[in-house]
This record gives structure tokens, sequence and C-alpha cells, in this order.
């Protein structure tokens, strides 16, 4: 397909280095071990991590609790600050949860209506401070980060944990507050990422720098061949990207890394060369006729999908070439109807943006099962000839979450003007074809043939 964005991507290369550094004396493990509470298992704020502790705003759900790591027997500082990785709930509708310490309640602390405050903080008493950094908002608008909870000695004993649990309030929610079941070490890892990034012209390799930080907000300067980056770390986990030329070879480099008043520490690693790629990405909506809901409601949606594409279109026209919002219609049915329904003005918009590349039509009027006879699909192969005549080109056809196409369609595009079949794969309760993506000639009995290639997932582009 000619309408996508491109980027240029490369074997993952991990490099030799995962640097531990020594934390500041008062800040511990937030979290050590379980005590009780509901296991569950989610995406979290640390890539490897999924095991956490959940509660719910329901009477449901019985509250969680953990130990944190022991405070040191000589342990001779003010406050102590505990820090362990969180997870919570984003939504206008606020329910209360409740922070018990050592079985005595001590504070309590509501979920964010919005994203909008990357750290928030709950004062309790006799100093006791639970602060929120967040670090990602996961693609459901959840919030998830960091928490450190701030204690005064008076609260802690020497050589003992600290039990610390949270309880929502019983008043029927579903809004949820996660901690998850890891420790937190510093540490500072240096990985050459899978990308090469291309600005203003030039092509750079990427070395991504990730920090695992015990300590309060701290500045940090890294510099590695000239190149000074300057930052500032949060509690918890960062990264950092370094732009550094593409090299031919392997190339060893020094990091001089530097964290606010600490000593600054020398961290060498190796970026190697790498075969790039071009992966070209398809955007579109799948056309899911009648299996989620019937016609009547599934066409108005993909009416208005069209128009949200015109518009995305106008918003981008002044970035640059491959910045700008392109679309595939997967299936032709859509377009028909829009062109049938939708006021001139839309249909020239629309037309506009096809002659231009950046909206394309594809050849399918739907994604086709088993179900259909020969003569329906050759009644459908109509529709690509009827676009012609409105100057539409047609040169690729799709066929996505039907592992299969009726061979007769080979025979029947020829002389639309179709070259291409793309074939998005569906593994559910189907058989997929090929062990990987493959492209193939498929020829018709009578040798009339299209270029075709069985891709990944229809939606795998989501999971990049």
């Amino acid at each position: 397909m000619k309408h996508l964005s491109t980027i240029l991507i490369l074997p993952l290369c991990l490099l030799n280095l995962a640097y531990a550094q020594l934390p500041p004396q008062n800040y511990f493990q937030g979290y050590q071990r379980t005590l009780h509470g509901f296991p569950f298992s989610y995406h979290s704020p640390l890539p490897d991590v999924s095991a956490s502790l959940i509660v719910r705003a329901n009477n449901k759900f019985r509250p969680i609790e953990w130990e944190t790591a022991p405070i040191p027997e000589n342990f001779e500082a003010e406050f102590a600050y505990f820090i362990w990785a969180y997870g919570m709930d984003t939504d206008v509708k606020r329910f209360h949860f409740d922070l018990y310490v050592n079985g005595e309640k001590n504070l309590s602390f509501t979920n964010p209506r919005s994203n909008d405050e990357p750290e928030w903080s709950i004062d309790g008493k006799d100093g006791t401070r639970l602060s929120f950094y967040v670090t990602l908002i996961d693609k459901y608008k959840d919030q998830m980060g960091f928490a450190v909870l701030k204690l005064p000695k008076a609260m802690l004993t020497p050589g003992e944990p600290v039990r610390l649990q949270v309880d929502g309030e019983d008043a029927g929610g579903d809004i949820w507050y996660m901690t998850f079941k890891a420790g937190i070490y510093e540490k500072v890892t240096i990985e050459q990422e899978k990308v090469v990034m291309k600005e203003e012209g030039k092509r750079y390799a990427i070395a991504r720098v990730e920090f695992m930080h015990l300590g309060d907000k701290a500045p940090c300067q890294v510099s590695v061949a000239g190149r000074k980056v300057n930052t500032v770390l949060p509690p918890g986990r960062s990264t950092l990207e370094l732009k550094l030329p593409v090299m031919e070879k392997p190339t060893a480099y020094t990091a001089k890394i530097k964290i606010g008043d600490r000593p600054a520490a020398e961290f060498p690693f190796t970026m190697k060369p790498v075969k790039e790629w071009t992966v070209y990405l398809v955007q579109h909506t799948h056309t899911d006729i009648g299996y989620t809901r019937p016609q009547t409601e599934i066409l108005p949606e993909h009416l208005r999908y069209l128009d949200y594409a015109l518009d995305y279109c106008d918003q981008t026209d002044a970035y640059p070439d491959n910045a700008r919002f392109r679309w595939t219609c997967e299936a032709s049915w859509a377009v028909r109807e829009y062109l049938k329904s939708r006021p001139k003005e839309q249909v020239d918009r629309l037309l506009t943006r096809i002659e231009e590349g950046r909206i394309e039509v594809t050849g399918m009027f739907f994604n086709f099962c088993e179900v259909v006879d020969e003569a329906g699909l050759a009644a459908q192969a109509r529709t690509a000839s009827q676009f012609r005549e409105l100057n539409i080109p047609i040169t690729a056809a799709m066929q996505n979450d039907v592992n299969g196409i009726g061979w007769c369609l080979a025979e029947y595009f020829h002389g639309t003007g179709l070259k291409y079949l793309v074939m998005g794969q569906h593994g559910h309760r189907a058989r997929i074809p090929f062990g990987q993506p493959t492209a193939f000639w498929w020829e018709s009995p009578s040798g009339k043939r299209l270029l075709a290639y069985r891709s990944e997932h229809y939606m795998h582009g989501n999971t990049l």
C-alpha cells in the first residue's frame, strides 16, 4: 500500500551495562512481602512486572496489606522514605482509599479525576506524606508510576519492616488501586534501541538510558561523545534517549552520568551496526459488518470515520510529509455509501484527498468469509470498476480477519486495475496459513495472478 508512514527498525541490541548505585540512606523498598489481599496480573510502570495486589471501592474486595523492607538497626534519620510501584484508576467519579501504617489509619487519598498533574501528595499524621509520581498513562487513560511514603522515625522500629494497608471505601464502585509486587533498586541500564531516527536529513542510532532512582527528585546530566543532555530524575523509573551517529562497525562509548550532588560515574557501553528495514504502517478501521452489531448501526460509524479522516488530513496539512495523516479504506462498501449519502462538498473533499494520495480506496467490498458464493464475489468486484469511472484508482484489495479468500477472485479482479492483495490474519478459532508473513503470487487456474502478501494480525501495528 502506498499511503503509509515509515520508520526504520533494527535488531534489539542489549548493551553491556546494568550498573547499580548506592541509594540514599533514608530510602527503602516500599514492597517486600505480601501479607494478604487479592492478587492480580496487569501491566505496570515496570516493563517486566505484572503481579500486583488490587483493591476496589466496594466491600467485595478486602484490604490489601504488605510489608516494606526492614529498617536498619542503626537508622538515625528524622524521616524514612518507602518507594513502590503503583497503579490507579482515573475517573471523574472519585472514591476514597484509606492508608494504614502498622495497623493504624494514617491518611486517605482519592483516585484522580484526570492525569493533568504529573505528581501529587497527601499529608497524614505527624509529618507523614504520601506522594504519587506518574510515569505512565496507559491506553485506558489510567495512571501508573511510583508512590513514596514519608514516615517519621517515631513510627519506625529498628530492624523491623513497616506494615502498610490500603482499604477502599464500601461505595459499590469499581474504581481500583494497585500495589505492584516488585522491589525498586537503584541502577542505571543502557540499551541500544530498535530504531534509527531521521532528523533534519541525518540518521542517528539511539541509546536509551534507563534510571531506577531511589531518592528525591534530582537533576541529572548525561555526557557521551561530547554531547550533554540534562534532565530531572523523579523517584522510580525514568528513561532518556541519546542520539549518536549511525556507525558502520562496533563502537565503544563511555557515558558520564552525574545525579544530584553524588560524584559522577562512568558507564562504558558499545553500539553496534545494524541492518535497517523500512516498516509500512497502514492506518485503517476494520470493517466487521454484522458481527458485533447490526449493519444499520455499523454503517453510520464508518461514514463518520471517513469524516474524521478528512478532518485529520486538513489538520496535518502543514506537517512534514511523513507526518501528515493518511488513511486506507479497508473495504469499498463504506466508500460507496459515502458517495451516495454525503453532501457534494464532503464528497469533493474525499475525491480531492484520494487524488492527492492521502486516502486510499481498496477493492474488496467486505471482508468475505466462505458463506458468500461465487456469483456474489463476482458481483462485488463491479464496485472497483464503478470507482474507476469517478477517477478513483483501485490498485489493492484487503481481506482482514478471515484467513482465506475465494480463488475465483484472482480471476475476477483481472482487468479491474487491481495488482495487489493484502491479507491480515486472525488466529482466533481459525488456522493461520503460514508461520510467518509471506509474499507470493496468487494465480488462478487460467494463469491470471495478483501479488499477495499474508501479513501479521490485521491490528499488529497497534502492538508495536
